[in-house]
């Protein structure tokens, strides 16, 4: 990994991308440890968009004055005066800020708006490449999937606590690798539901785990889709081009919930297929013949026959 430097006289913004699931944050911690202990204050404020829901952007704003000033500040009656406390109280500091999982530009002008916002040599990390299109960033990193190996050794250390698999479990461990698709968030997920399970009961979940994605897997990665407008969830979806694709995919590729390969060719993680479809099957109450979209040939078939003028 290459460090980030050298300091400038200006606050510098760092990207971080690439990666559904906890991949990027991952990184943005390890470099946020790393250069911790160069800063005169840091601030890690993660799971931006899961707190937005529960309790706003305001408490957002108060969490990071008073994680810099390291006492517990007033609470903010609006967006606004929390944007003129951070530029009033944090002008003149020195700091280190690891945003996690911001996706919207407004989210991101509430909590540092422009460079100048803080002191000389602030370094200020972003996790989510949709944002990073409307701003102007120093540098970015955009990371892929881990390789088998390395997937295969991380799984070990949650599903047995050792670095590679138990000799007997070899093949169950190399299905489950395969379904995790190199995710760290997966890979973590699916290894600590199997862990000190016998062969039986590892089965029984990796054959469910072919159909439908771990749920708690799914809710991290759902973050990402809920943050689409209702068209471009229709477009991850159906691809429908009566809704004016071109813009919605670049949306779902910055959001890595697609990637564009060679020749314009389409490619989705298979976890995030299965949560769409499972998205499908929620939203018509596991009724087969109220899914807006059907993928199983057999399905199809079946309620051609059962109800030809559908």
């Amino acid at each position: 990994m290459r460090m980030i430097g050298p300091y400038t006289h200006e606050a510098r913004i760092v990207g971080i991308h690439g990666m559904v699931g906890d991949g990027k944050t991952t990184l943005a911690k390890i470099i946020y440890n790393q250069l911790s202990p160069d800063f005169e204050e840091c601030c890690f404020l993660s799971n931006i968009q899961e707190t937005l829901e529960m309790k706003g952007v305001e408490y957002l704003q108060n969490q990071l004055i008073s994680n810099i000033l390291r006492r517990q500040w007033t609470d903010m009656s609006n967006t606004d005066e929390g944007i003129k406390m951070i530029k009033d109280r944090l002008c003149c500091k020195k700091l280190l800020l690891l945003l996690d999982d911001v996706n919207k530009k407004n989210q991101l002008n509430a909590l540092m708006g422009k460079c100048d916002w803080f002191g000389e040599g602030s370094k200020l990390i972003i996790t989510n490449k949709e944002v990073l299109n409307v701003i102007e960033v120093d540098c970015t990193y955009e990371l892929n999937c881990m390789d088998y190996n390395k997937s295969l050794q991380l799984f070990s250390k949650y599903a047995f606590r050792r670095d590679s698999p138990l000799d007997d479990y070899l093949t169950h461990s190399r299905k489950a690798v395969g379904i995790a698709q190199g995710l760290p968030l997966a890979l973590k997920v699916i290894g600590l539901s199997l862990l000190g399970s016998k062969k039986e009961k590892w089965d029984v979940i990796l054959k469910k785990l072919e159909k439908v994605p771990h749920e708690e897997v799914s809710s991290k990665l759902k973050l990402s889709y809920e943050a689409l407008d209702d068209r471009q969830k229709h477009v991850f979806l159906d691809d429908d081009s009566e809704l004016f694709p071109e813009e919605a995919l670049e949306v779902l590729q910055h959001m890595s919930l697609i990637k564009i390969g060679e020749k314009n060719k389409l490619l989705m993680y298979d976890l995030l297929r299965d949560m769409g479809q499972e998205i499908i099957r929620r939203d018509s109450n596991m009724v087969t013949e109220k899914h807006t979209r059907l993928w199983n040939h057999k399905e199809v078939f079946d309620l051609l026959i059962t109800n030809p003028e559908k």
